[in-house]
């Protein structure tokens, strides 16, 4: 994992209080950053692998509320399991993709708002698949605490965000990319014009 891409997914989980790197429990396998006002507060990059890295994040207790997990290919980094701890329990509540992208549509700043929101939506809905879906979502963000769904939400956002601009980003520069080349057409031309001026020649 580079500083790069180190950096990239500190960002996901930074607020007003930053998190600061600790030299001194940090090692070749993992980085942990911790808070100025809180020493507990830990946010730990573990690499699992190569391209696999695993990021805790702990309350002021030392207590694990957040595990993700990402995935990293060449430059992208792709989250590819979310993990948030039940309120009063010991028990990690695993979100799906379609949840987590539900909670990016419709997230708000508090989780009573991110509820009532996702509740608004329930009576249009008619598919019933998809009405479980906003269903479980709702049971499991009403599990967390307040402090933790609103955590989910605001990285949540922050990293679709990201993958969006990048996305853009990659779009655009592949599109530029492909504006340089020659069409097979304008290729055709250029190789008979060529062969036109070489018969002249002779």
């Amino acid at each position: 994992m580079s500083k790069e891409q180190e950096q990239q997914i500190l960002d996901y989980y930074s607020t007003t209080d930053k998190y600061i790197c600790s030299k001194t429990h940090s090692n070749a396998h993992q980085t942990v950053f911790t808070k100025e006002s809180d020493k507990f507060q830990w946010l730990v990059l573990e690499q699992k692998s190569q391209c696999e890295v695993e990021v805790r994040q702990t309350d002021s207790h030392g207590t694990i509320t957040a595990r993700d997990n990402y995935e990293m290919t060449r430059n992208l980094i792709k989250c590819v399991g979310v993990e948030r701890l039940c309120e009063g329990t010991n028990i990690q509540i695993p979100f799906n993709v379609d949840e987590i992208n539900l909670i990016y549509q419709f997230g708000e700043q508090g989780k009573a708002e991110t509820c009532a929101s996702l509740s608004a939506i329930l009576p249009q809905i008619k598919d019933s698949d998809t009405r479980q879906i906003v269903s479980d979502t709702l049971k499991k963000l009403n599990s967390l605490s307040e402090e933790t769904c609103e955590e989910l939400t605001a990285t949540t956002k922050r990293r679709k965000l990201t993958e969006r601009d990048h996305s853009i980003r990659t779009r655009l520069a592949k599109a530029k990319e492909q504006a340089k080349q020659p069409t097979v057409v304008e290729e055709k031309q250029r190789r008979t014009h060529s062969k036109g001026k070489g018969d002249m020649a002779l």
